[in-house]
């Protein structure tokens, strides 16, 4: 029997936000985003991380691991209280339809999680406290009673196609861990701690007992992030539906962050009619793409849809460069 060794245990919250000015959603296809929230118990901060393809990896029963698997990044890692800020509504202007409101995200599971090192890998497993018996919403964001994943981290200095070459900032103590691989295991939690830290995320189990792993208490969302059950949509954490969503929360003013992923942005950043809104939401793509390569990715990058709808109408070619992407913006202004 092989030995586990724990690496971090703590809260596990996930959260989805439904696109700009949705109400009320019924798939995945109303969703915008998909966050995975990780509070270590030895932490005063917990951790923002948005998922790829908003949902978690499938994982195939019967088979000790999946073909499946996802991205996820780190937006943020911060205090409760600015942990709040960031899933509360965000509203910002356009030029073409003046206020825009994504709203508040919305809980969809709640637990306890566990990293641990088994036979050469790390693993993320984590055991749902809430809801009860999982429904509709948990179904299409693949977030199951009881799961486990196989974590690994991307070397900010290797190139992986799908990933993004934005550099976390990674200490030398930690960079110099890689020795030139392109993943590594979370046998360190520091890497977790980095925002534009990538990860790997594999299916692995859905029988953590079966698997031998133990994840024991309860999660304490409402104490640990200081939220108010009266103010937060609560039907996708009781009853597993998709809730009504909120977009009158006071939020945090857009003027005072940036845009990326998960993260507010100011009115500043989005201007539509500049190139370097163009590049904000291109930014940390591999190149070269043909446009539509370009347009999925401002669609997953940025949340503005003018920027969007600028990218739509470049001439249709492959870009080599972001110095091609901003020719051929400048042949159809």
């Amino acid at each position: 029997m092989a030995r586990i060794q724990s690496v971090e245990k703590g809260d596990i919250y996930f959260f989805y936000r439904y696109k700009v000015d949705t109400v009320k959603g019924s798939s995945i296809e109303d969703i915008a985003r998909f966050y995975l929230v990780l509070n270590p118990d030895e932490d005063s901060q917990a951790r923002l991380f948005l998922v790829g393809k908003k949902k978690m990896p499938q994982i195939q029963k019967g088979k000790s691991k999946s073909a499946a698997k996802e991205w996820m990044r780190n937006e943020s890692r911060q205090s409760s209280e600015k942990m709040l800020q960031a899933l509360k509504p965000i509203s910002y202007k356009t030029k073409t339809k003046g206020l825009r409101t994504e709203p508040g995200a919305i809980c969809a599971g709640t637990g306890r999680y566990h990293i641990f090192k088994k036979e050469g890998s790390t693993e993320l497993a984590y055991k749902l406290d809430r809801p009860e018996r999982t429904g509709k919403v948990q179904k299409e964001l693949n977030i199951l009673s009881e799961a486990s994943y196989i974590i690994s981290v991307k070397n900010p200095e290797v190139k992986t196609p799908g990933f993004s070459d934005e550099d976390p900032g990674f200490p030398k103590s930690l960079e110099k861990k890689f020795a030139e691989k392109r993943w590594l295991s979370i046998e360190d939690p520091k890497f977790l701690n980095y925002e534009n830290a990538q990860f790997l995320l594999i299916g692995a189990h859905s029988d953590l007992k079966a698997h031998e792993v133990n994840v024991t208490g309860r999660s304490s969302l409402f104490k640990s992030l200081k939220m108010s059950k009266a103010q937060w949509p609560m039907e996708s954490l009781e009853k597993g539906r998709f809730a009504k969503a909120d977009h009158d929360m006071k939020s945090e003013s857009p003027e005072n962050s940036r845009t990326k992923g998960g993260r507010i942005g100011g009115v500043k950043a989005q201007k539509t009619d500049s190139a370097s809104g163009v590049a904000k939401a291109l930014k940390g793509i591999n190149l070269p793409r043909r446009k539509s390569g370009l347009v999925s990715y401002a669609k997953e990058n940025s949340r503005n849809d003018d920027i969007v709808k600028i990218i739509k109408n470049l001439p249709d070619r492959n870009y080599k460069t972001m110095a091609d992407v901003q020719k051929g913006l400048g042949e159809v202004r």
